[in-house]
């Protein structure tokens, strides 16, 4: 028997280490990117069916005509949680310019739904697609929040994934572009 040990591989450790915080960014960065999303820029937006509270349907072609904001949401979503208050601010400067602002909660928990949309206190139209079916269907939408914003002729004008800092001058920028010119 031989107690030889093995030679030391102190490098291996620090190689593994930065492996894998190279795949874990380069995924961040995959899912946070527009290309990431079925739907891109410059595409016809999916009729999305849009479930009222009540439960009657609307289709987001309804809006033809006006510059829609459209958000996917889940209420346990901390992003969104964060995020949503700032939304409803855009939502209230920009509502008289011609922008309609739309929420859709994938939440399959109608409690949950609605606990959350009374602690927010959104002004906008906010719909339900329970569990997401719709949304996965039409936008191949799976990372939240997610917004998509939409010209007066349906056409995709900018699509956001993840955190997005609302108030940011790039961002009503883009809504701007998109609104009817006085």
């Amino acid at each position: 028997m031989s107690d030889a040990q093995p030679p030391k591989r102190r490098w291996l450790k620090p190689v593994v280490g930065a492996s894998v915080a190279v795949a874990v960014t380069l995924g961040a960065l995959y899912l946070r990117a527009p290309e990431a999303t079925k739907v891109k820029v410059g595409m016809q937006a999916p009729d999305l069916p849009l479930l009222s509270e009540r439960g009657g349907e609307q289709r987001l072609s309804s809006y033809r005509g006006r510059a829609v904001l459209l958000v996917f949401f889940m209420s346990d979503c901390e992003i969104c949680q964060e995020e949503l208050p700032q939304v409803e601010l855009l939502n209230r400067e920009f509502r008289t310019q011609g922008l309609v602002v739309l929420g859709v909660s994938v939440d399959a928990d109608f409690a949950a739904y609605k606990s959350f949309l009374l602690k927010k206190n959104l002004t906008f139209g906010v719909f339900r697609d329970p569990g997401g079916t719709k949304v996965f269907e039409s936008f191949g939408s799976y990372k939240l929040p997610e917004a998509y914003l939409i010209d007066a002729t349906g056409r995709v004008a900018a699509v956001w994934l993840g955190s997005v800092r609302w108030r940011s001058p790039a961002v009503r920028e883009t809504l701007t572009d998109v609104l009817p010119k006085p």
